[in-house]
């Protein structure tokens, strides 16, 4: 129906437009999907739709605007496939605009290269993201430093729960392990390996089954199963969180975001010296961060919309932070510019860290020490690199499809 209304809005009805209708779905490869709902159909298969209305029209130019941004691998080499073979049998011209280097060099003949509004490079696609990278820099080379004592203990844990398709499942099965001060500690492995469910118990999100998790605040230990303010609740407020899903306040400025919706109650003057220094902490410049206090979330990138999320979390003055995901369906560039906002803020304030992520080049380059988990346990731990090269490869083809689902 979706693309029977394109038809419809151009004066095409009839058998005509069914049969159009049919072929422009062949074109896009969408032929077994022609009696599903749109909400039922996958993010590629979506993509793929929004392609054959457009192909209605017989354009001159497609404008395809990220088209595969937030896709895994596989299912943006598919809307790739469909886009170019659309270019060629329409005999149109194509301008796609993408974060992903990968996706200009195979899809573009030339490239165009714009920072703040200006053109900085133009020509081989091959040349231009070359010098696109180099200018964006990498992550670089991992800097250690000094890890203190632990700070969290957890002891035999354990998370189950009853489902009725599945019965009882053991999400965290007999679970110990310690992060130690100052160290940047990853969980991986596949999905519903538990490594969500075991930094949800790190953050006091979740009370486990059984077994024990304590954090020290200070030189006191405290018990994360116990409620109260004096217990549970006097820990957990030097504990950050950063959901995969973060979100800032759409109708508030960033500095707004940063103060009075997290309930910081601070005169103007000093929250904005407080704001400012959290969010060059998260890794701006000052002189960036004096520009976007003012700002809506939808001004900036997504990359400065995330490093401003963790300013949110890192304002709070925490001892210890949970980050869920952290690189989501990032781009390359956003990637490399949160790993160094994590590392600079672990070596301007010593904070701790604990990273959930499907993405195994994020962690080899951030993370300290990697626990892997399979079913729930964890069946290895230690120095990143070591981890990281004993995985299987079923573990490393979910991990590399998962990093952008």
């Amino acid at each position: 129906m979706n693309v029977m209304n394109a038809l419809q809005e151009i004066g095409e009805l009839g058998p005509d437009a069914i049969n159009k209708a049919a072929d422009l779905l062949d074109q896009v490869n969408l032929s077994n999907r022609m009696m599903h709902i749109a909400r039922e159909l996958s993010g590629g298969e979506k993509q793929r739709v929004v392609l054959a209305r457009q192909l209605v029209k017989k354009p001159l130019i497609l404008l395809a605007d990220e088209p595969t941004g937030t896709l895994d691998p596989r299912t943006a080499d598919i809307v790739h496939e469909t886009i170019l073979r659309a270019t060629k049998d329409f005999n149109m011209s194509l301008v796609i605009t993408s974060h992903w280097p990968k996706v200009i060099e195979e899809l573009s003949h030339r490239a165009l290269w714009l920072d703040e509004g200006k053109i900085v490079k133009i020509g081989n696609p091959q040349d231009v993201c070359s010098a696109f990278m180099e200018e964006v820099g990498n992550i670089g080379d991992f800097e250690k430093v000094d890890i203190g004592k632990p700070v969290v203990r957890t002891h035999d844990l354990n998370m189950t729960y009853f489902s009725l398709d599945r019965g009882i499942v053991r999400a965290v099965d007999n679970v110990s392990f310690e992060v130690n001060e100052g160290e940047i500690l990853g969980l991986i492995g596949v999905s519903g390996a538990g490594k969500t469910t075991t930094s949800k118990i790190i953050s006091g999100l979740l009370k486990p089954t059984s077994g024990s998790i304590d954090v020290r605040i200070g030189d006191e230990w405290i018990d994360l199963t116990q409620l109260g303010a004096e217990k549970k609740g006097r820990a957990t407020k030097y504990i950050g969180v950063l959901h995969q899903e973060y979100s800032l306040y759409p109708h508030r400025n960033i500095i707004d975001n940063l103060t009075e919706s997290i309930g910081l109650d601070l005169p103007f003057e000093l929250g904005e010296r407080k704001a400012i220094h959290t969010l060059r902490t998260a890794g701006f410049t000052e002189k960036k961060a004096k520009e976007i206090l003012a700002k809506m979330p939808d001004e900036l990138s997504e990359g400065e919309r995330h490093r401003v999320a963790m300013a949110q979390v890192l304002i709070k003055e925490p001892r210890i932070l949970v980050f869920d995901e952290p690189t989501g369906t990032m781009d390359p560039v956003t990637k490399i510019e949160v790993a160094k906002s994590i590392i600079h803020a672990r070596k301007t304030l010593g904070e701790t860290f604990v990273i959930v992520s499907h993405d195994m080049d994020f962690v080899a380059h951030v993370c300290d020490r990697t626990a892997l988990m399979r079913l729930g346990k964890i069946v290895d731990i230690g120095e990143t690199n070591a981890v990281l090269s004993k995985l299987s490869e079923n573990e490393r083809e979910e991990a590399l499809l998962s990093c952008q689902i």
